[in-house]
């Protein structure tokens, strides 16, 4: 399921989004090493309002972006809406394709 966890605290790790015009830094919860390379941007979050939507759309870009540049392994984004839930989620994540380029968790790391 995941090989670590860290909570996103004095990280440094700052997603920038704009909502209604206005430049934001989008500090996500926690970043999980799932396997090998493959890493996850993760968010618990009970209700979302539109300046969240905003900032988890950023992320998914970013992780996208990421994960294309190749250096840094494969990256998804998810939001957990019940945290009795996400063990579950996470052994789903790693089944699903992570980005619409179809990029998906393996454990093995890859040479390129």
């Amino acid at each position: 399921m995941a090989s670590y966890y860290v909570r996103n605290d004095h990280l440094g790790l700052a997603i920038p989004y704009t909502f209604m015009g206005t430049k934001h830094a989008y500090h996500p919860d926690f970043v999980v090493r799932l396997s090998g390379d493959s890493m996850l941007v993760l968010e618990i979050k009970g209700r979302e309002d539109e300046q969240d939507k905003a900032k988890h759309e950023a992320a998914k870009r970013w992780a996208e972006a990421v994960s294309n540049w190749g250096c840094m392994g494969v990256w998804g984004f998810h939001v957990c809406r019940d945290p009795s839930l996400l063990a579950m989620e996470l052994r789903a994540i790693r089944e699903m394709p992570l980005t619409r380029l179809g990029l998906r968790f393996t454990d093995e790391t890859s040479d390129t």
